[in-house]
């Protein structure tokens, strides 16, 4: 029986249940959330479900997918799949955001462990086509063989310096990128509990190992065998120029690699010595997800395994994206660093789903940017711990109470926190008085110019600016004296304003 027919079948038999809604069936639409990336793949296949179905496939480009669902699903205006990453699950079943899926057709064609990233208490939500995990990148003509362990890329790196040569990059403040240094070392972000599953009481950023890892970065930095400041254009450029001559990065940048025209390989992550053999990055998985709030979830779920789960999609989606398939039988040959990245990935770890991860971002950051300024190492990582362990016990608190907005800025160390730009700061909160909605805070701040934004429980992952935008720009506030501001948050429209730019 064709793919055609059986699609049919089941939307026959769903009309025939009551199982789709009313709005299902001739000229229905059904929207898509996807990246700018994946978005002409998915449109592909828009001409094939409307001569099959009879329904229209409206793809949209869209940007902060994960915060915007959150906001526009239960007002109606979201999708009904959207693209993410499986580390959004538990933040998006906890708020009731995401559909569950019945993959049983197509299981078998998965990569298990992509299946299992977006399972939350052994219920399916997601569709995986892609996973991605960190390796070293390595200029072939400046270091023969790849380093086993970090002392010796140290020693390798002290070696280059009397050539003028950088011995090694990573992206500064960076925590996904530096993970594999923390793990090598023995250090680690959560611990399991005994069923496997993450444990967020455990945090173990700076136990013994950490802290081993946070003085070999210390020592590299100021030995000035890595070099601080850089991001990922940065750290090309001096790939390019033979400057520089190892770093860490995924495969989303594999045909930039091969632009270089470096002699280049890529490898696993070296280990430490009296850690692990091989350090441990995190593993990413990519797919698709349904919306709750959505009224066409049978046919998102069709639409999902009948037409985006198939060898041709699937390879469409390789070529468009380079990252390792989730999908068996998709054909990598046409990139060579695939081979490289896979090898680096048979250690990796799956990112932590829960909801506690986006706590955890901004304290381990906070501690590799102070190291690479010349900051105490076993401090940075001390204090960061502590930053981490109060921000999901904030996290967690917030999360319990409902929404809390927060005004995180420039301005919060004059509002009496511990350090400006920190979301889980008690003193930034804002309060909803009347419970219609509009939360407000009123402090007094010196003469100065400010930058603000507000955030949502306590951390980054929902974040608004100027004119309400998800993830837009810093609010400014200039002050000529000493002056008691009022800021409003409207949870509706996600604008805040304050009382001096907006008396």
């Amino acid at each position: 029986m064709s793919r055609k027919m059986v699609v049919l079948m089941l939307v026959v038999a769903a009309l025939m249940l009551g199982t789709v809604g009313s709005a299902m069936g001739q000229g229905s639409v059904l929207t898509v959330w996807a990246d700018v990336t994946r978005a002409p793949v998915l449109l592909d296949l828009a001409a094939e479900v409307e001569a099959d179905l009879g329904i229209t496939l409206d793809v949209v480009e869209a940007q902060d997918i994960r915060q915007t669902v959150l906001t526009a699903g239960p007002v109606g205006e979201g999708p009904d799949i959207f693209i993410g990453a499986h580390d959004w699950l538990g933040e998006m079943v906890t708020n009731g955001a995401v559909a569950p899926l019945d993959l049983s057709a197509v299981a078998d064609n998965f990569v298990p462990f992509t299946l299992q990233a977006f399972q939350w208490e052994g219920v399916q939500y997601g569709l995986p086509y892609a996973f991605e995990n960190i390796a070293l990148v390595r200029n072939v003509d400046l270091v023969p063989d790849a380093p086993a362990t970090l002392q010796e890329l140290q020693a390798i790196a002290e070696g280059l310096k009397e050539q003028g040569v950088t011995g090694f990059a990573v992206q500064s403040g960076d925590a996904y990128h530096h993970y594999p240094v923390l793990t090598a070392f023995g250090g680690y972000l959560f611990g399991t509990n005994e069923d496997g599953s993450w444990n967020p009481a455990d945090v173990g950023f700076a136990n013994e190992g950490g802290l081993a890892a946070a003085q070999w970065l210390g020592g590299m930095y100021a030995n000035e065998l890595m070099v601080p400041g850089v991001g990922d254009n940065e750290i090309f450029a001096l790939f390019e120029e033979g400057k520089l001559a190892m770093f860490v990065t995924g495969p989303w940048w594999s045909e930039r690699i091969i632009e270089t025209g470096i002699n280049y390989s890529i490898d696993p992550l070296p280990g430490a010595e009296g850690g692990l053999e091989q350090g441990v990055p995190f593993s990413g998985v990519n797919g698709f997800y349904v919306s709750a709030f959505s009224e066409n979830t049978l046919l998102a779920e069709i639409f999902l395994t009948e037409y985006v789960a198939t060898a041709d999609t699937m390879q469409a989606l390789f070529e468009a994206g380079r990252r390792p398939s989730a999908f068996n039988g998709v054909d990598t040959s046409s990139d060579p660093n695939m081979g490289g990245f896979l090898a680096a990935g048979t250690v990796a770890i799956s990112m932590p789903n829960i909801p506690e991860m986006g706590a955890t971002w901004g304290g381990m950051g906070t501690a590799y940017t102070l190291i690479s300024q010349g900051e105490d190492p076993v401090a940075s990582f001390e204090n960061s711990q502590q930053l981490i362990v109060d921000a999901i016990g904030v996290a967690q608190a917030l999360a319990a109470q409902g929404r809390v907005p927060s005004v995180p800025g420039s301005l919060n160390d004059e509002m009496g926190c511990g350090g400006d730009w920190d979301p889980a700061c008690e003193q930034a909160r804002m309060a909803d008085e009347d419970g219609d909605g509009i939360f407000t805070l009123t402090v007094t701040l010196p003469a100065g110019d400010y930058e603000y934004k507000v955030a949502i429980n306590g951390s980054w992952d929902e974040n608004y600016g100027v004119n309400g935008e998800a993830g837009g720009a810093n609010i400014v506030l200039s002050l000529a004296a000493e002056t008691e501001v009022t800021f409003s948050y409207d949870d509706s429209t996600k604008v805040i304003t304050d009382s001096v730019n907006n008396p």
